[in-house]
Formats: C-alpha cells, sequence, structure tokens
C-alpha cells in the first residue's frame, strides 16, 4: 500500500541552513524534541544541490576547505565546530564534537570561525552570517552536509545519529545530481526481490533513465537507523519500495509488488499534503 508523508519539523532550508533563522530554530526542526523523525533524513537533500550549484566561487581555498576536502577523499564523515571570535562556550562544542568523533571513528572533528574571513565562503554557503553559536554541524564523507544542532541540544549521540549510512548517502548523491530515487528494502531470501527490482528498472526506463536505484540490505546493521528513520519493518516478509523525489521529499511507500508507472508518477510530481500520486487502497502497488 502506498503511503504519503507530510513534512512537519524538518524541511529543507532548516537542514542545510536555508537561513540562519532556519538552523537556530534546528533544535526543534532537526531533532524534532531530540528525536530524529522518518522525514528528517531525507527531507533535506536537495538543498544541497541547490546551494552547491550557487557557491560562491572562492578567491583561494582556506585551511578549513582544504580539511573538508581531505576528509572527503578519505571518505571520513566531519564533526564542524562552528564558533566566532568571541569563542563562547567553544571548548564545550569541542567536547561534545570529539565524543560524537569517539563514537564515528571514520570522522574527524574541525573548527569553522565564523569571523575569519578565509571561511567567507563556507559561511555564505551554509548560510550561518547571523546564526547563533556555537553550532556543530555534520558533513557526509561524500561531503553532504545533512544537519546539526546548537550547542545547548547537542550530544554525541545526536549528532552521530547524523551521519548517514552507505545507502542513504547514495540517496544525497542521487538528489544531489537531481534524481529521484527509488529505494528498496529486501533481502536475497524474500522471494518478490528480483521481481520487486525489475519493476523499479523499468520505471527508470519510463524516467529516460533520470533515476536511481538504490537496493538496501535489510539485514545489514550499518542500515539500520535507516530503516527505522523511514519506518521499515526489518520482519517484513515482502519487499519495501521507498520512492524519493528531486526534491528530496518521501513521495511514497509501497510494501506490496509496485508498478512502474505509478512508482514514475511519485517520484516525479512533488507532495503537497495529505496524499500523493499513485495514492489509493492499492497505492503504488499493481
Amino acid at each position: 500500500m502506498m503511503k504519503m508523508r507530510n513534512f512537519k519539523n524538518w524541511q529543507l532550508s532548516s537542514l542545510l541552513l536555508a537561513s540562519a533563522l532556519a538552523f537556530c530554530a534546528c533544535t526543534n526542526s532537526i531533532a524534532g524534541n531530540n528525536k530524529i523523525n522518518n522525514e528528517s533524513t531525507i527531507a533535506g537533500i536537495q538543498q544541497k544541490a541547490t546551494s552547491s550549484a550557487q557557491k560562491p566561487a572562492k578567491v583561494q581555498a582556506s585551511k578549513l576547505q582544504s580539511e573538508l576536502d581531505k576528509a572527503k577523499k578519505a571518505g571520513k564523515a566531519v564533526f564542524v565546530v562552528v564558533t566566532d571570535n568571541i569563542g563562547s562556550d567553544a571548548a564545550k562544542a569541542n567536547t561534545v564534537a570529539r565524543g560524537a568523533n569517539a563514537l564515528n571513528r571514520n570522522s574527524v572533528v574541525v573548527q569553522l570561525n565564523r569571523d575569519d574571513a578565509s571561511n567567507a565562503s563556507l559561511v555564505a554557503e551554509w548560510r550561518l552570517a547571523g546564526a547563533s553559536l556555537p553550532i556543530i554541524l555534520v558533513i557526509s564523507s561524500k561531503g553532504f552536509p545533512t544537519g546539526g544542532y546548537l550547542l545547548a541540544q547537542a550530544t554525541p549521540e545526536n549528532l552521530s545519529a547524523l551521519v548517514p549510512s552507505p545507502k542513504l548517502e547514495e540517496v544525497y548523491a542521487a538528489i544531489s545530481s537531481k534524481k529521484p530515487a527509488l529505494v528498496v528494502f529486501t533481502k536475497k531470501t524474500l522471494s518478490d526481490r528480483l521481481e520487486v527490482l525489475k519493476e523499479c528498472q523499468k520505471t527508470i526506463t519510463k524516467l529516460n533513465n533520470n533515476a536511481v536505484l538504490v537496493e538496501v540490505n535489510m539485514d545489514d546493521s550499518k542500515e539500520a537507523n535507516f530503516m527505522k528513520q523511514l519506518r521499515v519493518n526489518k520482519a517484513s516478509q515482502a519487499s519495501t519500495t521507498i520512492v524519493i523525489n528531486t526534491q528530496g521529499q518521501v513521495a511514497g511507500t509501497s510494501t506490496t509488488m509496485p508498478d512502474a508507472t505509478k512508482l514514475a508518477a511519485a517520484a516525479t510530481q512533488p507532495v503537497k499534503s495529505g496524499c500523493g500520486p499513485g495514492c489509493g487502497p492499492t497505492g503504488c502497488a499493481k
């Protein structure tokens, strides 16, 4: 059955710092009362593609940009501690970031001084000019900003939860390329797996190959948080197909055999409110 999800708190602007006010409200928009909800992981992906496209030209690479580039090349997530020349509570923010770093060994901690002119490009790209400080941002191993917290709400655990899994990274990459993602949660032991994947491939053909198929093994422990965020039942005896459109919205979910035509419709139409394309008694199912 296809279900459409409405966004509540973590909208595109708040995830990737579309405005200082939106980001300063991240205690509510990102965490939802200190909990990551199922929409929060996906809802901000599209903003990255927009911000990257409008990224101001750098006069020269700052030391921080070099550190970010090095981390990306090494496949490491980054916890960015944002402060200014005043540096209030900077030590506390660094302690929290180091705690998150300890929970994610494949990560590094870097500092961003907003008042340092060499960081002006990143301050503009991440819309940090008027934000309350300190803030701790999370950058994925492929260079995608995935969220952050003001120091008052930041903990090593909730920062760690913003580091995307490998398959979620694939979704970020798809949306950054302005392509919808068809995410299939399945197992090799499920009898419907090959047929579901085949239907998704048909969908991609209908979309002129302008879509990405992401297959997620339900038994992969690295994807447990991704599945939890999207409310995927690991014990299900059927594959689950989730459509994420180019706005980074979860456009629909099918827990039965999907239909390529309906999947394509869901992938290309933005979710407004309530139900979405293909929604009904059988949703995107056949």
